[in-house]
């Protein structure tokens, strides 16, 4: 049962913990350049903090399979001589490389989740606040966070930016998601900044929490 249950705890520890630091940076600036007045325990704020931790928690055990299969089919069937060549561009160019394809990715994987019916069963509870802060990034079906990981994950690791069956940690994907969730939570927050271009491409690419 220990064996079972340690893991869970760490992950649950680990969510605590990013909860506490995406509070101390965003609840400051929503305090002082805030769109909308409104109480920090907000309407639903209680509900969007279940889906931090439903969406922090399930998507990790629901993309086993998925990544699984990923790896092995990436192992069996992608070309040997690119698949090592990208795995030894230095971290400085696949990083940016990842981010961009990982971008690409989650635009489509967003737009797919409003266009198709099934998809948008799921993420229609994203759309589903009615006051906006950071903790709404986290406010989405478990099956709808797989999707749009997926999506981000499937074209870096066919490209070779991931390397899913590597000896050691690949950071490179690690990175490329913290920086998207962190951005993500900043996004929806309620901060009256405006970033023009820079912060309208990744609103089109749907990014949003996935801790």
């Amino acid at each position: 049962m220990s064996t079972i249950l340690s893991p869970i705890v760490l992950d649950v520890l680990r969510l605590i913990a990013w909860l506490a630091l995406l509070a101390v940076l965003l609840v400051p600036f929503e305090r002082r350049w805030a769109v909308h007045r409104q109480k920090f325990f907000r309407k639903a704020f209680g509900t969007d903090l279940v889906y931090y931790f439903l969406s922090g928690l399930a998507p990790k055990v629901l993309m086993i399979v998925p990544m699984t299969v990923l790896a092995y089919v990436t192992h069996r069937y992608e070309q040997a001589a690119f698949y090592n060549w990208a795995a030894e561009m230095p971290i400085w160019l696949r990083l940016p490389a990842a981010m961009v394809v990982g971008e690409i990715g989650a635009y489509w994987g967003h737009r797919w989740s409003h266009e198709i019916p099934f998809l948008w069963r799921f993420h229609a509870i994203h759309h589903s606040s009615e006051e906006m802060d950071w903790l709404v990034s986290s406010r989405a079906h478990p099956v709808d966070k797989v999707v749009m990981r997926l999506c981000g994950l499937i074209p870096m690791y066919l490209l070779g930016l991931a390397q899913p069956m590597g000896d050691g940690i690949d950071w490179v994907p690690m990175i490329v998601s913290v920086v998207s969730n962190v951005w993500g939570f900043f996004i929806h927050s309620n901060i009256r900044w405006r970033l023009g271009w820079f912060a309208a491409g990744y609103l089109q690419s749907g990014r949003s929490g996935c801790f």
